[in-house]
């Protein structure tokens, strides 16, 4: 028999019991696909061919492509330091290592927090939010999540000599840049485009391309865009998410 189409049950919540046998209060249905060592699909649940918008797991991706239009460029020594890089392709939380890396990204392109045209928002950490907020702090695009990739794309921009202004444009060279490089990694085309809550254009593709996407990366050779952006975040975990985050805390 065929496996059924769509996202299946991947995860049930039980809370307390129900005639002596535990209580399921809720299903949760998704999509699940693990690959083999050889990048052959090894697990499979629901429908992991058919195209999802990737969001923030997109970013590595995203950060490796900004390498291969030229980020290195911006700076003096020609070389995006790892701790600046695990940033460019964070969800960090708005924590003051994180903002002072933005800031500095910011810096060395020539440009102030102004510049980012990620949307306004509170850190993403609750301590740090609480902790802004106490000091009378407001909703800032430099504290969004997603402002290390907005600086990133600014500073890559300033490296490559392409217009800042409309760096979050689909047609902007830049995230032409970004779509290839999804597409060749992914190993399959963009099935559609929308835009991120960052403000940033999100690509469509299938949970199996951004598998194959991140299994490329990871077996990159060393000193490639690729490889580069996957040892910065192994190298600064507590960059690429914050303090309780559970992708900082695996890591």
């Amino acid at each position: 028999m065929e496996p059924p189409e769509g996202p299946q049950v991947v995860a049930e919540v039980v809370r307390g019991l129900c005639s002596g046998a535990p209580f399921v209060e809720s299903l949760h249905h998704g999509t699940v696909v693990g690959l083999g060592r050889d990048g052959a699909v090894a697990l499979r649940v629901g429908a992991p061919d058919k195209p999802v918008f990737p969001r923030s797991a997109v970013k590595p991706l995203q950060a490796a492509a900004m390498l291969r239009a030229g980020l290195d460029g911006v700076f003096l020594s020609r070389n995006i330091p790892s701790d600046l890089l695990a940033v460019v392709a964070s969800s960090h939380s708005g924590e003051p290592a994180h903002l002072a890396r933005v800031l500095e990204i910011l810096s060395v392109a020539g440009y102030s927090a102004d510049a980012l045209q990620c949307t306004a928002d509170l850190p993403l950490g609750t301590a740090a939010a609480e902790a802004h907020l106490r000091a009378g702090g407001r909703a800032e695009p430099v504290l969004m999540n997603c402002s290390g990739k907005h600086a990133g794309m600014i500073a890559c921009c300033v490296a490559a000599g392409w217009p800042v202004t409309n760096y979050t444009e689909p047609d902007h060279p830049l995230q032409q840049v970004i779509r290839r490089t999804i597409e060749e990694l992914a190993g399959e085309e963009i099935a559609g485009t929308t835009v991120d809550g960052c403000g940033a254009p999100l690509f469509a593709f299938s949970l199996t391309g951004l598998a194959r996407g991140l299994r490329a990366m990871v077996q990159a050779a060393p000193g490639s865009p690729e490889r580069r952006v996957v040892d910065a975040m192994r190298a600064h975990p507590e960059l690429v998410g914050g303090v309780g985050r559970p992708d900082t805390d695996l890591m």
